[in-house]
């Protein structure tokens, strides 16, 4: 059954703008605002009196801190501020009205529907924002190791390789391939195989650092793009990430292992990402026609981008 897309409004518009600006805040900046936008309300709430309600404004600012800091701390804030601005109101109330203040089950009730209202609004922003970032999973993310998939993988690669022309910063592709998986889908079921990709790219993503990328491109392939501190830096982290993929896979009890090919790419020389992912893949395929479970390294950025052969075993450098 076809399906169309649903409309884009300029609310939702909005919310998506939003949404990305606060993905990219810091924990501590989440925060900084959560806390003075309470901060700020409750003075507000003190200054303007008894007569004034503030309640749709907590309900906002109590949004906000959920969003920013979870549903935990943002409730937690939003409490604190009730419970502080419900003090103010009791003195302001018994000042205004010469000590004919409520009654304490009146003052009980008001302040807990105000509490009561602001965790409902709580407890739906933080149910919206777990629904979206489950279907942001879904939409970037392999259902099966939970790696990046293809399409996310490209986009966070461009970001990330434009970073590192302004920066001038070296990367490290490696592209990778489970040499005897085919066997394992034959003689063990795909049950099986479903369990080797799984521990591997859970393995594999324990191995890099989290503002590394990687990703399950096709059926048994992966690629992985990181920061490294320069080109030197760059052999030795792929040699390291090899040896670790390899251990992974012998741990998991099955004859697989893995063919590599790894582009190691100067930051102010880098290609486009679709063309440092073929070279990539090329070096990889020329580790399994030369007998599998081996790597090779490249260079890309010099002048000269014809390949040499290193006497490093393993190795191919451009």
């Amino acid at each position: 059954m076809y399906s169309r897309p649903p409309e884009i409004t300029a609310t939702s518009r909005t919310f998506v703008a939003l949404v990305s600006a606060t993905d990219q805040w810091s924990p501590g900046r989440r925060w900084l605002v959560s806390t003075a936008s309470f901060v700020v309300l409750v003075l507000g709430d003190y200054v303007t009196g008894a007569h004034i309600s503030f309640l749709f404004l907590y309900m906002i600012c109590a949004a906000i801190a959920v969003w920013c800091v979870g549903e935990r701390g943002g409730v937690a804030l939003a409490a604190c501020g009730v419970v502080i601005s419900g003090l103010f109101r009791h003195y302001l109330i018994v000042a205004e009205f010469q000590g004919a203040a409520l009654s304490p089950l009146a003052e009980i009730w008001n302040n807990a529907g105000r509490l009561l209202s602001i965790v409902l609004v709580a407890g739906l922003v933080a149910g919206l924002r777990a629904a979206l970032e489950l279907e942001r999973w879904r939409a970037s993310c392999d259902g099966l190791t939970g790696a990046l998939n293809k399409l996310a993988f490209d986009e966070h690669m461009a970001i990330l390789l434009d970073r590192a022309r302004r920066r001038g910063q070296a990367l490290l592709i490696a592209y990778m391939d489970l040499d005897g998986f085919k066997g394992v889908n034959d003689r063990h079921g795909h049950a099986a195989g479903d369990d080797v990709l799984r521990g591997f790219a859970t393995a594999a993503a324990q191995v890099i650092r989290r503002t590394d990328l990687f990703a399950r491109i096709g059926g048994d392939e992966f690629v992985a793009l990181m920061a490294v501190p320069s080109r030197e830096d760059g052999d030795q982290v792929a040699a390291m990430l090899h040896r670790r993929l390899t251990a992974i896979l012998h741990a998991t009890g099955y004859d697989v292992t893995c063919s590599m090919g790894a582009l190691v790419i100067d930051g102010p020389q880098l290609a486009s990402g679709r063309e440092l992912l073929d070279l990539a893949d090329h070096l990889m395929y020329d580790v399994k026609r030369s007998g599998k479970n081996a790597f090779r390294i490249a260079h890309f950025g010099e002048a000269s981008h014809v390949p040499t052969v290193s006497a490093e075993p393993n190795a191919i450098r451009i």
